[in-house]
């Protein structure tokens, strides 16, 4: 995570500085196994304590930071529980926003799914970053007629995920079944009906199966599979 100029530390808020350890947790740049100081925190943010105080606390509330009783704090580490959690509860929040959102497609918010499809394709297997804005935006549009506070429930969720879809990415065959995945949903989306939300939920589904498979096969993730029955109604 870049340090900030000295001068630069009175004009950052709580809400700065919140966002801005946030994001590097989940871009996975801060160590889950060591204590973070919090002086050497507020040093490499260039600000006060009053402000890191106040955004450690929203993170841990959000469940991204541990704290310890020598007032260190330790970003939460990555778990097959917390995976299996966040993916069973997106099975169900993606699945009602997309089921309500495809009806009111519009022919410009096709166009700009298919634009954000392509611009995760020209990204793939070369640059995350830009993989992941994409993403977020191509997320974003399925669910852009649920409603706020579903969408707003369904970015958090998302957003959390986001560190275990790094590790799940990291791998060169992830890119292709993706790619392949999200290009299905599109056309889904494209011909209208029920099946987008269908073909949604079962990638969602596929990427926390596949890695809760590969980094601990003797988790059973039962919440996945649950949420997965419940919207397809029990088909494979």
């Amino acid at each position: 995570m870049a340090s900030v100029r000295p001068g630069a530390a009175a004009e950052l808020s709580t809400e700065v500085v919140h966002d801005r350890l946030r994001r590097a947790i989940l871009r996975g740049e801060l160590d889950p196994t060591a204590p973070i100081s919090q002086v050497r925190l507020a040093a490499t943010l260039g600000v006060s304590r009053t402000p890191l105080r106040e955004a450690l606390r929203m993170l841990q509330r959000e469940g991204l930071i541990s704290s310890e009783p020598n007032r260190r704090v330790r970003v939460a580490e990555l778990s097959m529980t917390d995976l299996e959690q966040l993916y069973a509860a997106r099975v169900l929040v993606e699945a009602l926003a997309v089921r309500l959102t495809v009806p009111r497609y519009t022919p410009a918010d096709l166009a700009e799914l298919h634009a954000s499809l392509a611009e995760m394709r020209l990204s793939e297997e070369r640059d995350i970053e830009a993989w992941e804005a994409a993403h977020r935006r191509y997320h974003e549009l399925l669910r852009i007629h649920a409603g706020e506070r579903i969408q707003r429930l369904a970015r958090e969720l998302s957003d959390h995920s986001e560190r275990y879809r790094r590790v799940y990415m990291a791998e060169a065959q992830a890119w292709s079944t993706a790619a392949r995945e999200h290009a299905a949903i599109v056309d889904a989306c494209a011909e209208g009906g029920g099946a987008a939300s269908v073909r949604l939920v079962r990638h969602l589904a596929r990427t926390a199966l596949t890695l809760i498979a590969s980094v601990d096969p003797e988790h059973e993730p039962v919440g996945v599979r649950e949420a997965l029955r419940l919207v397809t109604g029990g088909s494979p």
